[in-house]
């Protein structure tokens, strides 16, 4: 029995508890919910794919790399590349800690007392323990470091990780294939005869490769943290260009203001002499003409910020030319800054105003609504889109800027689209004082 035990450990070990700490890490670093179904299906998978290529180690090796991938992308809907990238990194360190403790294991056995050639029987499993608890360790230290660095970004930055990283295995795996090899031989009183191993080498070889790994995040990590500046910096411009835009509105509209105020008395003195010579209709006329000069005067939405009214009576107008049928209910809060405004309303108006042109103008809408309650402040955009669009479109800038905002005030922005209707929506938690 114990025997058995022996021999099937290391086994249970390396194809059934490593894969599930691959996956539990996997969904750590992506900031998925890990659940106990996915932990026992994955299992199930590792097994089976260990019970036909256990022969085979470099083609189990490529086989669970790309189980691992193909569950992540399948199960957990995660993207390919960062699903790539993320298990190269994990097959790195786990290739990492397994070469610096082989190399340690191989330095024990060439020194061992031939008295005690019978704990040899428990290497195996001591051995893949020591790498396992070693790996969780230096994995733990990357989430807390890089975590953050790693799930922010998509896209073909991630390529700036998986080159180095991807060395990094290679050259651990050629280290194990070429210098160590599958086969020992063990002296009783000489202890390992062969392979021969330059330890000071091997162990400059994979302390260089530990350091890689460090140094290769955190660059990487510099690097997310200018393009991030680098998108601020953009954000902030285009901020400035939306408020610049509407403030020159707002300051042509009041100056014109002030023109009809300064001139009401002669409109008026003009009035009364058409009704003393009993000029009702030309009086009436003038009247007219006036009212539609106020009307000009006012912007047509109203919604407490006469920034956001400018900007709004602009797209708006833009629509209208398009014959496309506007609905607007917002009052926006004073705890949200103006330029995020712009920036919010400005991009999902483009989009809607572009994407309801597209449609038969008997179907063309718009709907605007903002709703608070609490710190919890909601805006609601939505317009009809071609029915054959089935599926949300990919986020452009503008999209990624808006979702920036939403961030800067610990909110989220959602999508949705069914039946021919693109909806956003953007909560904002603001403060009441």
């Amino acid at each position: 029995m114990e025997r058995i035990i022996l021999l099937i450990l290391p086994n249970v070990l390396y194809y059934i508890l490593l894969p599930i700490l691959f996956l539990y890490f996997f969904c750590r670093y992506c900031n998925i919910c890990f659940l106990w179904k996915h932990c026992f299906c994955y299992a199930v998978l590792s097994v089976i794919l260990f019970l036909f290529t256990h022969q085979y180690y470099h083609i189990s090796l490529a086989l669970e790399m790309l189980l691992l991938i193909a569950y992540c992308c399948v199960i957990l809907k995660e993207k390919l590349l960062k699903s790539i990238m993320i298990t190269i990194l994990l097959f790195s360190v786990y290739s990492v800690c397994n070469g610096i403790v082989q190399l340690f294991s191989f330095w024990i056995l060439s020194n061992i007392d031939t008295t005690k050639m019978a704990i040899l029987q428990y290497a195996d499993s001591i051995y893949i323990l020591i790498t396992i608890f070693f790996m969780i360790c230096l994995l733990w230290i990357i989430l807390i470091y890089f975590g953050k660095s790693i799930v922010a970004v998509n896209g073909l930055h991630l390529f700036l990780l998986i080159m180095p990283i991807f060395f990094i295995f290679v050259v651990e795996e050629l280290i194990r294939n070429t210098i160590y090899g599958d086969t020992i031989v063990l002296d009783s009183k000489l202890g390992i005869v062969f392979p021969v191993i330059n330890y000071i080498e091997i162990l400059f070889l994979q302390v260089i490769a530990f350091i890689c790994i460090f140094t290769s995040l955190i660059v990487y990590q510099n690097i997310i943290k200018s393009i991030s500046a680098n998108q601020t910096i953009q954000l902030l411009k285009q901020q400035n260009h939306f408020q610049q835009i509407y403030m020159q509105e707002a300051q042509t509209r009041y100056q014109q203001t002030r023109s009809f105020r300064h001139d009401i008395k002669n409109h008026i003195t003009v009035l009364s002499e058409l009704l003393k010579q009993n000029l009702s209709q030309e009086a009436y006329q003038y009247l007219y003409h006036m009212e539609e000069i106020s009307k000009n005067l006012s912007f047509t939405v109203q919604t407490g910020n006469v920034v956001i009214d400018a900007l709004l009576s602009s797209k708006f107008s833009v629509a209208k030319q398009k014959n496309i049928t506007i609905k607007c209910d917002l009052i926006v809060p004073k705890n949200i800054n103006e330029m995020d405004w712009c920036i919010v309303l400005s991009n999902a108006l483009d989009n809607a105003i572009i994407e309801s042109s597209m449609i038969t103008e008997q179907k063309r809408y718009i709907c605007v609504t903002g709703t608070q309650k609490g710190n919890f402040y909601v805006i609601c955009i939505k317009n009809n889109c071609r029915e054959e669009i089935k599926n949300i479109p990919d986020m452009g800038i503008g999209l990624y800027n808006i979702q920036s905002v939403c961030e800067k005030y610990n909110g989220t922005m959602h999508i949705k689209l069914e039946q021919g209707m693109y909806q956003i929506d953007m909560l904002f938690i603001i403060s009441q004082q």
